[in-house]
């Protein structure tokens, strides 16, 4: 590979910095920084704008909802747990459609089959509907969320595995590690999986922008966390009666959804570029 080949561009550069940052501070801030009581209340203070704006007091820096409570705070907390309610859901989809691909793509036959059918089955209902069937009969809950974004965000990953695997299946080298004996499993962990591994984390990234979306909107219609507990839904759908007298109370967290999207699909992209080898021979 070219020097300049490993060289990120400054804007992807800032872009990975910035969501590193949004991460930390989002993990680690409530425990350095306050430790409060998202349910409590404090109504002489409701409604306050940010503290930059006319009217704003210095200690709540993003003003405070509609009774009365720390709205910078509330932000932090909901960041943290869309982001993990998003990257959990993600890790469970990847685990378990990377399987199926790789039971359906290596063992071919009626198990491929039935591999085959279920991703079309999975496919052919769109994925809103389900979370939002599964979310009404299953409750809404942190770990309900994990589990829907989990067992129906699968699919790519297992079409996508199953794809790379039928392609390396006929492969020289497997043919050659065939031929001196290495087992199914010895060829799958050393040569299959690490040549697919590129793919799978591309497409990991692309994922977990669509979850952090899925989760937001199932959090907005109230199928997702509950009161007092926050995502970044919550904050949307609980300020968008107040739109005219508190518009920060919804543009702040909306802000906040686009920025984590934008940068995940950006660097989503940039690492498409540079792993997918095909991208690289036509360049």
């Amino acid at each position: 590979m070219r020097s300049k080949d490993r060289v990120i561009p400054p804007f992807i550069l800032f872009l990975i910095i910035s969501f590193c940052l949004i991460i930390l501070f989002s993990l680690i801030g409530p425990a350095l920084f306050f430790k409060v009581d998202l349910g409590e209340t404090a109504l002489s203070d409701r409604m306050l704008p940010p503290s930059f704006a006319a009217g704003g007091k210095p200690e709540f820096f993003l003003g405070t909802d509609n009774l009365g409570r720390n709205f910078g705070i509330r932000l932090v907390y909901a960041t943290r747990n869309s982001l993990f309610i998003a990257f959990s859901g993600m890790l469970i989809a990847s685990v378990i459609g990377t399987m199926l691909g790789i039971v359906g793509g290596l063992y071919g036959g009626w198990i491929d089959t039935i591999v085959c059918f279920l991703i079309d089955t999975r496919m052919s209902v769109p994925f809103i509907i389900i979370a939002i069937v599964c979310a009404s009969i299953f409750g809404s809950s942190k770990t309900a969320l994990i589990l829907i974004i989990g067992f129906t965000g699968w699919d790519s990953f297992a079409r996508l595995t199953r794809g790379q695997i039928l392609q390396l299946k006929g492969a020289t080298f497997i043919e050659c590690s065939r031929a001196i004996g290495a087992s199914k499993f010895r060829i799958l962990f050393e040569h299959i999986l690490r040549n697919i591994s590129s793919p799978l984390i591309v497409n990991a990234t692309m994922k977990l922008s669509s979850f952090i979306l899925l989760e937001s909107t199932l959090s907005f219609l109230g199928l997702g966390i509950m009161p007092p507990d926050v995502s970044l839904g919550v904050l949307v759908s609980a300020g968008r009666n107040y739109l005219i007298n508190a518009p920060w109370l919804t543009l702040i967290p909306s802000l906040m959804i686009f920025l984590i999207v934008f940068q995940v699909s950006l660097i989503g992209d940039w690492l498409r570029d540079k792993l997918d080898p095909k991208l690289q021979r036509d360049s």
